[in-house]
């Protein structure tokens, strides 16, 4: 999958490619939508760099599978 996004608004917030992967992986994160593993992977960090990210930003640090995932290996 491919996403766009206006230029203008990019600009205007100063994000880079970095910076929305990173946004898009803690929210995902933090809606337990993905797990710590995905959400790694999606922002391209280690998982020592996202922890820490999420400790900056005061959210939860939970590594564990997701529910749908352990019904889906059982």
């Amino acid at each position: 999958m491919n996403l766009s996004f206006p230029d203008d608004i990019l600009l205007h917030a100063e994000a880079g490619e970095a910076e929305i992967r990173l946004a898009v992986a803690l929210q995902f994160y933090a809606d337990n939508r993905v797990d710590h593993a995905d959400a790694c992977r999606l922002a391209g960090l280690p998982s020592s760099a996202f922890t820490e990210e999420l400790l900056h930003r005061g959210l939860c640090v939970h590594i564990y599978p997701l529910r749908s995932r352990i019904r889906e290996a059982g």
